[in-house]
């Protein structure tokens, strides 16, 4: 889909945004989610099943946007799949523009219309993100908005990663929904919507008078419950980077900068430093979502379509020095029972991370790392490439830290699943990492995999148990003429 569209009227936007016009009022009142079911056993719930939904995000949306970050922080990629639509909407709506043919891969669809149209043949609202599809039959089930992150926490927990972080700890959850309901205020469309001048005017003083207590309540917290990562800052979080990055320049909330707020500038920075956090912020599709969209460029007079040059986002890598704030500097999460084993078996059929003998952590391998890098391989299209990598990343980062506090998987003596977690490490090194697209990390890269693997090699049994230049050799040369069409094989990688 071109990102270059012949210039429109305002008109475009007006059709856009027609159900959701206030006739009395002329403002652009907050959109209706009409898939309301919740997720639960319960009869006429949703059922909270492995495999069997797809979330649709698009990079740009903020809604979306908290979505796939609650889902990544806590696992859920393993059991939910992940769909992008392209961040300019057509006339119709939502196109899944970047992928293969403009179609979704699982859902078989180039609008997302035609997925809510399942959900519901009368549908005539405007199709929303994020919304959840059921694979099973291509319909949207389910579209709130504002909840999504909750039911992700608390209906879906039996599916969480290893150790995920407690986003909605059972102490703090009314104040939580309350200061979730405060942010609501953070509301630039209000400006950047607004249709007349007062109602301009009054969104551009209830906006910075929210960021103006805010600022004062992150001078002496590091996030907005105290020391760790709650759903009020995913919430938080996402309007603020989109006022870093557009807001600001083309909605006209311009009474002062992002950067302008010592605090909250270095709390955005703090969380856009976070895993989850960064790799869902597409900083470059949020800008093009905003001032190239058709419907907005008419809202805003782009006539060229032309992009703002800035912000400088190299800054949101700076150090912050909000680790100051925290009881708890070394950690921005809290993890519910960390301590605890999981020993009840899950939908899924396996027995979640107990850790205790050779068999268990045999099945552990399997399950959380050979079986994400063998999806991984056959991977079609890129979303779903990125989840089974995301997995893999969680399970190493999450056996790094085991191996913190021991010098094998199960203790001090190496079992076969010793041996087979080495092989795989290697074969990552030298094949998976290249010929997967798996090069978000080598096993150096995480200190006690290195010094794992330097132990294991002292094993002679087991360092001779594998000849992977040999195995690298025949990967590649097993690969397809299209694949390999001049019969390259890499030479590295080098050992230190």
């Amino acid at each position: 889909m071109s990102y270059i569209v012949p210039f429109q009227s305002v008109a475009l936007f007006e059709n856009t945004f027609k159900h959701q016009i206030n006739k009395t009022t002329g403002k652009v009142d907050d959109r209706k989610f009409v898939f309301n079911r919740k997720f639960g056993d319960e009869t006429g719930e949703l059922p909270v099943e492995a495999g069997r939904y797809r979330l649709i995000w698009m990079s740009g949306c903020p809604h979306s946007n908290k979505a796939v970050i609650t889902l990544r922080l806590l696992g859920l990629d393993s059991v939910i799949s992940i769909g992008e639509c392209g961040v300019l909407r057509d006339p119709r709506g939502w196109v899944f523009s970047e992928d293969l043919g403009e179609v979704d891969p699982v859902l078989k669809v180039h609008y997302l219309d035609d997925a809510y149209l399942k959900g519901d043949p009368t549908f005539v609202g405007r199709s929303t993100v994020p919304a959840i599809a059921d694979v099973q039959t291509g319909a949207v089930v389910q579209n709130e908005a504002w909840e999504i992150p909750k039911y992700l926490v608390i209906d879906w927990e039996r599916f969480h990663k290893e150790n995920a972080p407690d986003l909605y700890p059972e102490n703090l959850r009314t104040e939580i929904d309350e200061t979730i309901e405060y942010i609501k205020k953070v509301n630039a469309y209000a400006c950047g919507f607004a249709r007349n001048q007062k109602t301009y005017d009054e969104g551009y003083k209830a906006y910075f008078d929210v960021l103006e207590a805010l600022e004062e309540r992150l001078s002496n917290k590091r996030f907005l419950h105290g020391d760790y990562v709650t759903l009020s800052d995913i919430h938080l979080y996402v309007a603020l980077i989109r006022f870093h990055i557009n807001y600001h320049l083309v909605f006209g909330v311009n009474k002062k900068r992002l950067e302008d707020y010592p605090s909250l500038w270095g709390y955005t920075r703090d969380l856009y430093q976070t895993e989850a956090f960064y790799e869902y912020t597409k900083l470059e599709w949020i800008k093009k979502h905003y001032q190239l969209s058709p419907h907005m460029r008419a809202k805003l007079g782009n006539e060229k379509g032309l992009l703002g040059v800035g912000p400088d986002n190299s800054k949101l890598l700076s150090p912050t020095g909000r680790e100051k704030l925290s009881k708890d500097p070394g950690h921005k999460f809290n993890h519910k029972d960390k301590d605890k084993a999981f020993t009840a078996h899950s939908p899924l059929g396996r027995e979640w991370f107990t850790h205790t003998d050779e068999e268990s952590e045999l099945r552990y391998l399997k399950n959380e790392l050979l079986d994400p890098i063998e999806k991984a391989g056959s991977a079609t299209f890129q979303t779903d490439l990125e989840r089974r990598a995301f997995q893999i990343q969680d399970t190493l980062k999450a056996i790094d830290e085991r191996l913190a506090g021991q010098i094998f998987l199960t203790g001090v003596a190496p079992n076969s699943a010793d041996k087979l977690l080495y092989q795989t490490l290697l074969r990552h090194d030298y094949i998976y990492y290249y010929l997967y697209k798996l090069n978000f990390a080598k096993s150096s890269d995480y200190p006690n995999l290195a010094r794992f693997i330097k132990d294991i090699e002292k094993i002679e049994e087991i360092k001779n148990s594998i000849d992977i230049e040999a195995e690298k050799r025949a990967a590649f040369e097993a690969l397809s003429e299209e694949r390999n069409p001049y019969r390259l094989v890499f030479a590295g990688p080098g050992k230190e």
